[in-house]
Parts: C-alpha cells; structure tokens; sequence
C-alpha cells in the first residue's frame, strides 16, 4: 500500500539506479530551501510550508528575518547513492533513491514490503501498546521513563504509563478538555482549556506517580492549548485572548504571571534553553520566538511567515519544527534565523511532531503511518498500520504517539 507520503521526499536531483555500495549521505542540505509560504512554488494543491511540536532542547542564538516570499530552490548536494540501503521504489528519477529500506516500515527490506509496525535492520518488528481502551487520547510526553498523555473532552483525564512495572494509572480525572501536556521528570504539567468563551481553562501540575491531588497552577485562563517547562517555569499559550504566560513551576495560582509579546494569536509552543519558540495561527500563518526573560516591550521574532495553517511544533540543537494541517507540510527554519526549508509536504492532515539528533517524527490522524524524517533528508514510515496517530513524543530510546480513536484510542512506541 502506497502511503500519502510516497512522493513527498524532496530529493531534486535525478541519479542511476545501478546497484552499488551504499553510504548515507551528509546530513545537511538535503532539504529543499527557499521560500515554503503559500502563493510561492511550493504551495500547490499537495503542499505548502509548515512544521512543528512540543518538545525542546539545544541552544539557540537571537535570530531573525522572515522566511517566506521567493522561489523554492533545489538544496541539494549530493543525493544518497542507489544500493542495498537506499532504493528507488517508485521508478521517479527525479527524486533518485527516495527509499531507506532499512527502516521504512512500507519499504522494509526491499520495495514494497508493508511492516504492520516497524522496520529495524530490514525486517519489520511489532511495536509497543502501553495502553488500550483510552478515550480520545490527544497528546503526549515522555521524561524518565515514564509517559504522560491527556484524554480529551469535558470529563477528560491524564494519565501515566510507567516503564518500572509496566503500570498504566491516572493523574487526574474530571478534567474539563485537557490538552497540551509536559513533563520536568518530577511533575508533570497540563492544560484544561475550559468552556469556550467562560474563560475558565487552566493550568495544573501533579507529581509523577500521582498520590497527591493536582494543584492549579494558574485558573481564569481563556482556551489555552500547549504547555511547556523548563528548570524554573512553565509557559503556555491562551489562545481566546492571544497570550502567552510564563510563571514558576512552583506557583499555586497566585503567580506571578509574565506575558510574553506574540505578535498574534498563537496555538503551539516549545521552549530551549534560552528561547521559547510558538506558532501563529493568522491569516498567513507564522512562527516567532522571543527569548524566554521577554516581558512587555520586548518585540518577538519572526522566523517565518506564510505558512499556511500551522500547528505544532518542535525544536533540536539547531532547528525549529512545525506542521501545517490544511497545506500539508512539515517545514523547518533555523533558530539563528534563514530560509524555511520544506521537509515533507503532500500530507493529509500532519500534527503532533517531534525533533532530535536522530530525525524528525510526526503523525497524521488522516494516516495509518507514523512519519519520519532521517538527518540526511530521506523520508519514510516510522510505523505503519496505526489508527489515527495524532500525538508524539520522544525520548532517548523510543518513539510514543497516541493513536486518537474515539473511545477505543491507545498508547503506542517503537525504538529509534
């Protein structure tokens, strides 16, 4: 079965298809550049700029500019070299050998071979339900061994899985529309976004394993959406009334609460170690940074505009991440600032997405495959076979998503 992101590798330059040794190529400029913005040459009808999640780390420097506007250009530099390990499957020169056989769970040891989980070494491999029978699980986070994920609705919960023991037990019950959540490895912190429009969202905190009750760390919120922590503070974006909050971990609702300039009306948020990193949802759709200290007359940064209708987002040591639902992309950007750089595009409906040195991951509900990007720029199925993957996260070791399926949702990972 050909999966909706079969042609979305962005490899320009056509190669032969002799069968040779094989080496991965360098992982730096395999993604097409330039501008990724909508009405430029990337936004068609199966694509247009976008990327993102929730997760964090690495340092960042103040960057700048905008990266829409323009024409899209190759990038490319040398394309991997056809052979055991990476294949040409859909007979396309232009895009060379678009196929890591390897590790593509639709491609695993040769082309087409369908994993029902994923592919590791070639061959495919089961992967890893920790829970069943959630009810509408969104998304996810994972510190410690242990993972964390929100189930949706007006009597959501939040519940946790933990590695010692293989326990899956709740956090918090009765929970008014939960989503975003985070964790420290000691706490872990979520937003109910409340009744549209009573502004009664909040932000709550309880301790991993649970046994105490959950403590409201901010109340009178209106509609926020994506949390985020670092060593002292936890952000969060409101997006009713277009503000993104910082307070101290510690606080039990009574502050204080610091506004970080937008710019808009933001949706997703991640932080580093000096920057905290949002996506707005505009008529264009951007995403800013701002260094983590900003207040008030502290202008944010643009980092890229056009986008398209952006979701989540996610940063590594050197790159910031997000996902556009309606134009179907992931894209990149540097955080020093530069051009945004489409990483996939063609998608159906892409969210929750992850970054470390070990790729980009994200999922599609409008997909049974689980995305992944590899360092050197060639794309493929994580995982295969899932139902309505929409929340991801990662960890030193595994992959975890939630599988988004009405009352029969679950909890998913698979090794790197």
């Amino acid at each position: 079965m050909q999966s909706t992101m079969r042609h979305a590798v962005l490899l320009a330059l056509p190669i032969g298809l002799a069968v040779v040794a094989c080496s991965a190529p360098e992982a730096s400029s395999l993604f097409v550049s330039g501008s990724s913005g909508q009405g430029s040459a990337t936004s068609s009808s199966t694509g247009g700029a976008g990327s993102g999640a929730t997760g964090g780390g690495g340092a960042t420097g103040e960057g700048g500019g905008d990266a829409g506007g323009g024409g899209a250009g190759t990038g490319v530099v040398e394309p991997p070299t056809c052979g055991e390990t990476y294949v040409d499957c859909d007979g396309d020169a232009e895009n060379g050998c678009e196929v890591d056989v390897t590790g593509d769970a639709l491609h695993c040891g040769t082309c087409p071979v369908e994993c029902e989980g994923t592919c590791r070494a070639g061959a495919c491999v089961a992967v890893t339900v920790h829970a069943t029978d959630q009810h509408e699980p969104l998304y996810i986070a994972a510190a410690g061994g242990n993972v964390f994920w929100t189930n949706g609705g007006v009597e959501g919960s939040v519940m946790q899985w933990s590695r010692d023991g293989d326990t899956t037990i709740p956090l918090a019950t009765g929970q008014v529309n939960p989503a975003g959540i985070a964790s420290d490895g000691t706490h872990v912190f979520w937003v109910n976004q409340g009744v549209s429009g009573e502004d009664n969202g909040q932000v709550v905190r309880a301790p991993v394993g649970g046994g105490e009750d959950p403590v409201v760390v901010a109340a009178a919120q209106s509609d926020p959406f994506s949390v985020a922590v670092d060593e002292e503070f936890v952000y969060w974006v409101n997006r009713e009334s277009a503000s993104l909050v910082r307070t101290r971990k510690s606080s039990r609702g009574n502050g204080p609460f610091v506004a970080i300039p937008t710019g808009g009306t933001p949706h997703a948020l991640t932080v580093d170690a000096t920057h905290v990193y949002w996506t707005l949802r505009d008529s264009g759709g951007r995403v800013m940074a701002a260094p983590k200290d900003a207040r008030g007359d502290t202008p944010p940064t643009t980092l890229a505009t056009d986008q398209g209708e952006v979701r989540e987002i996610a940063v590594d040591a050197t790159h910031v991440y997000w996902t556009t639902s309606r134009t179907g992309t992931v894209v990149r950007a540097p955080k020093a600032g530069g051009e945004a750089t489409v990483v996939a595009r063609g998608l159906g409906n892409p969210r929750g997405i992850a970054a470390d040195r070990t790729g980009i991951y994200w999922a599609d509900p409008t997909s049974t495959d689980v995305m992944r990007a590899w360092p050197n720029g060639v794309t493929g199925a994580f995982a295969a076979g899932e139902r309505s993957p929409l929340g991801i996260a990662v960890d030193a070791e595994r992959v975890y998503w939630t599988n988004s399926l009405g009352r029969v949702g679950s909890i998913v990972s698979a090794p790197k």
